[in-house]
C-alpha cells in the first residue's frame, strides 16, 4: 500500500463508481480502482454493502436501477478484492455509537451515519471518502475526504 492510513469508502462512492452517467463517476471510479490495485488503502463495512445494494436496486433512488444479479456482482468485486480491506463492527460498536448519539445530539436518519462512524472507530479507521460531507463533518473523531 502506498498510503499508511486506511480510509472507508462511503456508499455514495460505490454508487457513483458503478454509475457511468453520474457527474461523480470518474473521480469515484478512479479512487475505487486505486484501492482495487492496492495504490490506496481503502476499506468497506457490511453496512456500506447493504446500503449500496438498497440504492442501486431501487428505481426511486436511481434512474437506471440494477438487477439483483448485477448488484450482487458489483458487491462481489469488493468482497473478492485482495487490496480492499473488509472490516466488521467490533464488540464495542454499540458503546461507541451510544457515546456519539449523546455527544452530537443525533436525530432521525443521522443514526445510520453515527453507526457507520462507530464501526469505523471500532476498527481504528478515522478517514472516510464521501460526497456527503455534511453527514460526517460533525464527527470530530474522523477526517472527511472527497475523491
Amino acid at each position: 500500500m502506498t498510503t499508511s492510513e486506511t480510509a472507508l469508502l462511503d456508499t455514495n462512492i460505490l454508487v457513483y463508481a458503478a454509475d457511468e452517467m453520474s457527474p461523480f463517476h470518474s473521480s469515484s471510479r478512479h479512487l475505487r480502482d486505486r484501492g482495487l490495485k492496492g495504490e490506496e488503502s481503502l476499506c468497506i463495512l457490511p453496512q456500506i454493502m447493504s446500503e449500496f445494494y438498497a440504492i442501486v436496486t431501487d428505481s426511486k433512488r436511481v434512474s437506471n436501477p440494477r438487477s439483483q444479479e448485477e448488484a450482487v456482482t458489483e458487491i462481489e468485486k469488493y468482497l473478492d478484492a485482495t487490496h480492499v480491506l473488509k472490516f466488521f463492527p467490533g464488540p464495542d460498536v454499540i458503546d461507541i455509537m451510544m457515546e456519539l448519539l449523546k455527544r452530537y445530539a443525533i436525530r432521525k436518519q443521522e443514526v445510520f451515519d453515527a453507526q457507520l462512524v462507530a464501526s469505523m472507530l471500532s476498527n481504528n479507521v478515522t478517514r472516510i471518502y464521501t460526497f456527503n460531507r455534511d453527514h460526517f463533518t460533525k464527527f470530530a473523531e474522523i477526517q472527511v475526504l472527497r475523491p
